[in-house]
């Protein structure tokens, strides 16, 4: 990728994530946010739209959930499986360390049987 093109990218990318705010950021500048995503793989603006969409902010969690199979749209899913008594995206629970990927898959699976 060319420079300049990926200069553009990364402030596409750092634009998106900016508009999530402080958990899409985690703390760094837009443009180190954004080469975060980039070096994970992501250089579509749109596939990180959807993985924030499905509230995973980190993307090292993001890979996993791809390599794993998982779709932005299943990751975001809302459950209570899990640890933690609360309500969220698996996505969100995987990131926060309350769900595993099996238990994602079980819940994927049972909610397209179930549907």
């Amino acid at each position: 990728m060319a420079e300049d093109d990926q200069r553009r990218l990364l402030a596409r990318i750092g634009a998106v994530l900016e508009q999530y705010g402080g958990a899409a950021l985690s703390g760094a500048p837009a443009e180190t946010a954004a080469y975060r995503w980039l070096s994970h793989g992501f250089a579509d603006v749109e596939d990180v739209e959807d993985w924030l969409d499905a509230r995973c902010f980190d993307p090292a969690r993001a890979h996993e959930l791809e390599r794993a199979g998982l779709t932005p749209q299943q990751a975001g899913a809302r459950t209570t499986a899990g640890r933690g008594n609360y309500e969220d995206t698996i996505a969100f629970k995987i990131s926060q360390g309350d769900l595993s990927i099996e238990e994602a898959r079980r819940i994927i699976t049972s909610d397209f049987w179930n549907s």
